[in-house]
């Protein structure tokens, strides 16, 4: 992080890393620095103390944001702002995944290295909100949940004495019982954002972590992930 941060600081004052950010022709005056740019994406320092947290990222912010991520397929120092954007986001997963520190500082490389293409790949014309929530959530599916699944997609080495056992009375995971209630879920109408949200909860971890990231109160993530399990056990009632 202090790497990242020390490289920040570096580029965000920069005489060309400026001319290229106010060639973008993004809304508002010319930046005088990337710092700028970064405030005008939803980036906010922690509260000082008194100082009310913010609870909800502005519109025009999330707008912002998403013009930067578009650009972020042709232009390295975009992504390298939408990166810097989402770093708290990554931190946070990181410290989450990581019994100690020298553990974390792994962690963090691999996150790091797993969000880049995923920030240069980003499909705003279908997901133009929760654009950090998604891009953390994205990021912490590839770095701890894909591995897991190529692992299990492998063949299951099996004794000679049960060569005739079916394949099918092989035990369900969990995760892919979970994403067939969710596709179900979906082909019944549920909307898109309900089950946004419960694959950040699950990616993430902690209600209290997506509040942070979605800038709400835990209380509204709570309230409505148990809104939405109330809707996907119905789902789950009638298909049975």
């Amino acid at each position: 992080m202090r790497q990242l941060h020390d490289e920040w600081r570096h580029i965000s004052i920069g005489a060309s890393e400026l001319r290229t950010a106010n060639s973008w022709g993004l809304p508002g005056d010319p930046v005088q620095s990337l710092d700028e740019v970064l405030s005008r994406c939803g980036f906010r320092a922690a509260p000082l103390p008194g100082e009310a947290a913010q609870t909800h990222v502005a519109d025009d912010n999330e707008s912002y944001l998403l013009s930067v991520v578009e650009l972020a397929r042709t232009s390295t120092l975009a992504a390298r702002v939408v990166l810097q954007r989402i770093l708290p986001g990554l931190s946070a997963v990181a410290g989450r995944h990581s019994m100690n520190r020298t553990q974390r500082h792994a962690v963090l490389d691999d996150i790091v290295a797993n969000a880049w293409p995923i920030i240069l790949k980003y499909p705003v014309e279908r997901r133009p909100r929760y654009i950090v929530a998604n891009l953390v959530r994205d990021t912490s599916f590839e770095t701890f949940v894909r591995p897991i699944r190529r692992k299990s997609s492998g063949e299951i080495p099996t004794s000679h004495d049960r060569m005739t056992e079916s394949a099918s009375e092989q035990p369900v995971e969990a995760l892919d019982e979970l994403v067939g209630i969710l596709n179900e879920a979906r082909s019944q109408g549920v909307e898109q954002a309900d089950i946004d949200l419960i694959c950040q909860i699950v990616s993430m971890g902690r209600p209290e972590d997506v509040a942070l990231l979605l800038n709400v109160t835990p209380r509204t993530v709570r309230n409505h992930r148990n809104a939405i399990v109330h809707r996907l056990r119905n789902v789950v009632a009638e298909a049975a």
